[in-house]
Formats: C-alpha cells, sequence, structure tokens
C-alpha cells in the first residue's frame, strides 16, 4: 500500500510508517557511539552510511505526505498540527544522520572519565524517541475516541514522560560538556569543538522527539 493510499485511510498510518524509519535511524545510534568509542572507523562508517539511508527514506515519506496533504482535505487534526509533527519527526532522523556525518569526520580521544556516562547519555536520548514513537503508534486509538477520555488521559502520561525524560538528558548534556571541557588539556582544539558538537547533536535528538510530543499535547488540549 503507497503513502497516499494510507493517508486516505487514517493521516496517522502514514505517520506510523514515517516514525519506523525514524527509529531504524535513532536505533543505530548506541552501535554508532560503541564503534566512536572505540576508534572503529570501519563500523562508524558502517552505521553512519546505514543511518543516512534510512534518513533517506525518511525523507521519501515525509514528501509523500505533504503531497497528499492538500489543503481542502477533511482530517481529524488540523493540517498545519500535523505538517509540524512531521518536521519535528524528519529532525529526529536529520539529527542521527549528522551525527554519524561527524563521527567520521576524526578519530578522536574519549576521555575514561566520561565513557560511562556517555553511554548513560544515549540510552537515555533513545529512551525518549522510543516514547515518542509509542505515542504516534497511540494517535489511532485516539482519533477513534476523539482526543478525549481515558485514551487522552493515557497518551497525556507518555507526553509527560518524554518531557521527564528529556529533561533528564539536558541533565546529562549538562554535565558532559562541562567534562570535555574541564579536558582541554587531552583534547586538542579540533577534537574538542567536535566533541562539543556531537554532544549538542545527540540532545538535540532528544529536543526533537519532545518537540513532536508538545506539538501533539496541543492537539489534545484543544
Amino acid at each position: 500500500m503507497s503513502i497516499f493510499d494510507l493517508f486516505r485511510k487514517s493521516p496517522f498510518a502514514a505517520l506510523n510508517e514515517m516514525m519506523k524509519e525514524v527509529m531504524e535511524c535513532t536505533n543505530r545510534v548506541p552501535a554508532l557511539y560503541e564503534a566512536f568509542l572505540n576508534s572503529d572507523k570501519e563500523n562508524i562508517e558502517k552505521m553512519a552510511k546505514e543511518i543516512s539511508d534510512h534518513e533517506y527514506k525518511t525523507d521519501l515519506i515525509k514528501n509523500e505526505i505533504r503531497q497528499s496533504l492538500p489543503n481542502s482535505i477533511f482530517m481529524p487534526v488540523a493540517r498545519g498540527d500535523l505538517l509540524q509533527i512531521i518536521s519535528a519527526m524528519d529532525a529526529i532522523a536529520d539529527k542521527t544522520e549528522d551525527l554519524g556525518v561527524l563521527m567520521t569526520f576524526k578519530t578522536i580521544i574519549v576521555p575514561d572519565e566520561i565513557k560511562s556516562e556517555i553511554i548513560e547519555f544515549t540510552e537515555s536520548v533513545i529512551g525518549v524517541v522510543k516514547l515518542a514513537k509509542d505515542v504516534i503508534e497511540e494517535l489511532e486509538t485516539l482519533k477513534a475516541a476523539s482526543f478525549a477520555g481515558p485514551e487522552a488521559e493515557s497518551v497525556s502520561d507518555l507526553l509527560d514522560k518524554i518531557n521527564e525524560s528529556e529533561h533528564e538528558t539536558d541533565k546529562y548534556q549538562y554535565s558532559l560538556t562541562k567534562k570535555v571541557l574541564n579536558s582541554e588539556k587531552e583534547l586538542d582544539c579540533g577534537s574538542l569543538v567536535l566533541w562539543l558538537k556531537i554532544i549538542e547533536i545527540t540532545g538535540g535528538i532528544a529536543n526533537s522527539a519532545e518537540k513532536m510530543a508538545n506539538r501533539i499535547r496541543l492537539i489534545i488540549s484543544q
């Protein structure tokens, strides 16, 4: 079934397909980081390429959804809200691709004192995205309940978890940024800048997932 056919059936079914490809990107982040921490250039390149391939597929679905979204179509939610959700989902995939590209630039030192925290940081980020996926999967049920009742309360609880989890990633990001800056004696200037950018982009993945969740919260509250 094409994305257009899915969209005619339900815009949320099409969003589910797009989110599956987004998850194909983010599910590779742990392996990407593992290769980076071990200076495994071959696997860094492999993971970055796989992420890029799935980001491209995400773009194709995004474009098909947008083309299936004329102004006159009757939908359960506003056209602008759907476009905002799509943009946030696209940003998750884009930032994941950016992360892969950054890690191919240079093999750099990973200070031992931050390795375990980096792993916790990535797990926290991926946790936020997985919660966002759960919300997308609930949209069809939510539509059937007219965005109200116990179903809306259940989704609201998931949205709260996303906000809380994203706040935890912010704390990891702050802590790691501070530790990297304090490791400047071990890092040359280029490595320092690259590390800071990697941390920023990784945190941005969770930020984009939260932005998507916040847009869905607005839909429920309307």
